[in-house]
């Protein structure tokens, strides 16, 4: 399944001081959906490798089949 995300960064660059989850998008077979409201926006990930492990921990799939993309 594919994610895509809009981070809000912490600090000056997120992919090295950590982001939250500003809007977050599922698409499956091409219907995408906003899926925001159902995450804690409030976490702060290390990277958007951990935010794939806890997608997939939070949907039930592996973690193989979960990919994310960024608008930054």
């Amino acid at each position: 399944m594919q994610f895509h995300f809009i981070p809000k960064a912490i600090g000056g660059d997120h992919w090295t001081t950590g982001f939250t989850l500003d809007r977050v998008w599922a698409d499956e077979v091409g219907k995408g959906r906003e899926i925001s409201h159902m995450l804690d926006q409030s976490y702060m990930y290390h990277s958007a490798r951990e935010l794939q492990w806890h997608l997939a921990e939070r949907f039930g799939l592996p973690a193989q089949s979960v990919r994310v993309t960024s608008t930054t």
